[in-house]
């Protein structure tokens, strides 16, 4: 008779899901550069797993288009063109302008807190220097204003497209975020959340993504296509140990 398959327990469930989270979490952040390579057994060394969950939730990332696939148990983080980052761009500008403007009329007032504290910790890592900091409260910024909208579907989408521009966080270090201009907009967005104002919310969401992004599609060469950027996490090349780790278990 064929065997039948034994469906995974609780605890292993909860754990893939964990590892899928992490990665997720560590390349929306832009904690992963284009064009790295990740193997499997680094990623397994640093959260402390077995390769399992690892290299199910690495296929899950392929598959929505975050990695591709190499051989010897390994994935890339994608490079890109001038042309996919201005397609990004235009898509994250009417799903994004559409979450904040849905926001400014849901949002609670514990929820307006919570995007003006992200805004103030950006302040504060920019003002020490720390990049992979300041890169985290910018997606905890963002994903802040898009969690209260209430639109789980909508959520899920932009999630999806901070997935493949993520990594190119990196590239707006140092040049771009030394303008004025991200701090004002980001309190005027505050502002505008504050007011329910959906109208100036959607522009001001729009107009930082505009801004970073097409900033992006101006580093592209004359064939069209953008050199990475490596943080300099990416480019240590011993095993992993807890001060080498760019992201930690997640848990849910």
């Amino acid at each position: 008779m064929p065997r039948i398959a034994t469906p995974p327990d609780a605890a292993d469930t909860s754990l893939r899901q964990q590892v899928y989270a992490s990665l997720r979490e560590a390349l929306t952040s832009g904690r992963f550069a284009p064009g790295q390579k990740v193997t499997f057994r680094y990623v397994a060394g640093v959260l402390g797993v077995s390769l399992t969950p690892v290299r199910e939730a690495m296929r899950r990332l392929v598959a929505e288009g975050a990695f591709e696939m190499n051989p010897n148990r390994s994935v890339r983080v994608p490079l890109m063109t001038r042309d996919k980052v201005l397609e990004l761009r235009d898509i994250r500008m009417e799903l994004e302008g559409l979450a904040a403007a849905k926001a400014a009329l849901a949002a609670t007032r514990n929820q307006i807190a919570e995007v003006r504290r992200a805004a103030r910790e950006i302040i504060v890592a920019r003002s020490r220097g720390d990049g992979a900091t300041d890169r985290q409260k910018v997606r905890e910024f963002h994903f802040a204003v898009y969690a209260a909208a209430g639109q789980p579907t909508l959520l899920r989408l932009i999630e999806g497209l901070w997935l493949q521009t993520g990594p190119y966080m990196n590239l707006l270090y140092p040049d771009f975020i030394s303008s004025p201009r991200g701090p004002a907009g980001r309190q005027r967005l505050i502002d505008a959340l504050q007011a329910g104002d959906a109208a100036a919310a959607r522009r001001e969401m729009e107009n930082d993504i505009r801004r970073a992004l097409s900033y992006v599609a101006g580093l592209a060469d004359e064939n069209g296509n953008i050199a990475p950027a490596v943080p300099a996490t990416a480019r240590k090349r011993r095993s992993p140990s807890a001060g080498d780790a760019i992201f930690e278990l997640r848990v849910n």
